[in-house]
């Protein structure tokens, strides 16, 4: 019954040792997007206790038209255990509200990000991957819901990311077929 995000982790680890021919270094990040702002949900500050205290992550763009999330943290995960207990540390600041239609709802979308650098021993080259696994928040029918305050926001937003995603993944498909260039 474990979710994707730890079997991917197992996953990775167990593939890691097996592989006798590369040394592996893996690194963890974890952001939330909640209300159109991100945090990093790994913070060892026992002083954030809501949200609002924890790092707040920006997107910036280089000259190159890369994207980078500033103040994102990566941390070292040496072991199996080790990523288990970044995920779950980064569960317990993630936001979560009671609706009329779920008792623990995700109020927000979240990036699992796993770093895995391989090289060969004597070897001075560095081959890298990055691994995205995304939770999305659930997406209700404000009206339905019966929705009010806070939590209507936070459905207006989840919805209007939601749209988004649809954008982008509507314009990649039709960028695929030669008949668009940008994707939003």
């Amino acid at each position: 019954q474990r979710g994707l995000i730890p079997r991917s982790i197992a996953y990775m680890f167990e593939k890691a040792r097996s592989q006798g021919e590369y040394q592996y270094k893996i690194y963890i990040s974890y952001l939330e997007i909640y209300n159109e702002s991100g945090y990093d949900l790994i913070s060892r500050d026992e002083d954030c206790l809501r949200l609002e205290d924890l790092p707040k992550v920006n997107i910036r763009e280089d000259e190159d038209g890369n994207m980078h999330l500033r103040n994102l943290s990566v941390n070292v995960a040496d072991s199996e255990e080790d990523a288990l207990n970044l995920l779950f540390l980064g569960d317990t600041n993630r936001v979560v509200a009671e609706t009329p239609t779920n008792d623990a709802s995700t109020q927000s979308h979240c990036v699992f990000i796993v770093w895995i650098d391989a090289t060969k021993p004597g070897s001075d080259v560095v081959r890298r991957s990055k691994f995205h696994l995304v939770d999305l928040a659930g997406s209700e029918r404000v009206s339905k819901t019966g929705l009010s305050g806070s939590l209507l926001g936070e459905a207006k937003y989840i919805n209007l990311s939601l749209h988004f995603l649809e954008q982008v993944i509507s314009s990649l498909h039709e960028r695929a077929g030669g008949h668009r260039t940008h994707v939003p």
